[in-house]
């Protein structure tokens, strides 16, 4: 230091030296945190005809939207209809409590009635593999369709920062699409 309290040359070199290696350190240790977040994957697919027909079959009208979250081994743990507020809370109770439900929905059934967009069947070995598995039927008309998908979104990210591997199955399930001639 000098008369006036400050650092000579040698001295400032050395403090922005030794800044700059905490620096890279810093970055070095959050890029080594980011290269082993999860990150959480979103596969987007469509009910095939033949199962929209019988979604929306007169007087067997499925609701919008439709929920469900399967464990690893694609057992259900969380099974709901319509739109009702909380549902990320929910979700995140179901899969932290690991409790498959008794029933016959399984992830292999609910894709059964799916198709990717190029039309193709699609089978559990097409996944990644997961912790959870959250199977959303939606449709681009439906806004509850819409509000629900910002709510597991917002469960999606949360579960990323827990290092939960997460699927989103994303199920268009219009009938709209259904081709003119075999509208339900």
């Amino acid at each position: 230091m000098d008369r006036g309290g400050r650092e000579v040359n040698g001295a400032v070199g050395m403090r922005r030296l030794a800044m700059a290696v905490c620096a890279v350190v810093v970055v070095h240790a959050a890029c080594a945190v980011e290269a082993g977040v999860v990150r959480n994957e979103v596969v987007e697919l469509r009910q095939n005809d033949e199962s929209l027909r019988a979604t929306y079959a007169k007087d067997k009208r499925m609701n919008l939207p439709r929920l469900l979250l399967l464990d690893a081994q694609g057992r259900p743990l969380l099974v709901e209809v319509g739109l009702r507020d909380g549902v990320g809370r929910r979700m995140a109770k179901a899969l932290d409590k690991g409790a498959p439900m008794q029933s016959p929905i399984t992830l292999d059934f609910a894709l059964s009635e799916v198709v990717s967009a190029d039309g193709k069947a699609v089978s559990t070995q097409d996944l990644p593999v997961a912790d959870a598995y959250v199977v959303d039927y939606w449709a681009r008309w439906c806004a509850p369709c819409r509000m629900l998908a910002r709510d597991i979104q917002s469960q999606l990210h949360r579960w990323e920062r827990d290092g939960r591997h997460v699927v989103w199955l994303k199920i268009e399930s219009d009938p709209d699409k259904l081709p003119k001639d075999h509208k339900a």
